[in-house]
């Protein structure tokens, strides 16, 4: 079991590194042929957000459904808040806003895992009808 989680983690590490560059370069591409930033970055989250459902309820949990999707939606729309919140503490304590984002990275990416792994993607008999992905 320890094995399995191990290599569970690796993968959502993985993936993870995976979705952030996808959505980061449709943003920055985005950028290039001429979309202002607010808009860019809201097709990049947007997008971002479906490629990532796919590639961690498939690659790494393995039980993607339409429920799942619901789930990490709002899962995400949690996390994000509890991101910047994060960022926020950490800039009152004097660190910049670069320097906060990096050091809120770490624990919103563990906490992120557990998120889904243990509501998200949790295998319960609710989200096992209506696949989403095979």
């Amino acid at each position: 079991m320890r094995n399995v989680l191990k290599l569970q983690f690796i993968r959502y590490v993985l993936v993870g590194i995976g979705n952030t560059l996808f959505s980061y370069g449709l943003y920055a591409v985005l950028l290039f042929i001429g979309f202002e930033y607010r808009v860019a970055s809201l097709l990049a989250l947007v997008l971002g957000i479906a490629f990532s459902f796919t590639t961690q309820g498939t690659v790494v949990f393995r039980n993607a459904t339409r429920f799942t999707f619901v789930k990490f939606v709002v899962a995400w729309g949690l996390l994000y808040l509890f991101n910047i919140s994060l960022i926020a503490l950490l800039m009152r304590a004097s660190l910049s806003a670069y320097l906060a984002g990096a050091v809120a990275t770490m624990p919103v990416t563990l906490l992120s895992y557990f998120v889904l792994k243990l509501v998200v993607f949790s295998r319960s008999k609710a989200n096992q009808s209506a696949k989403f992905t095979e």
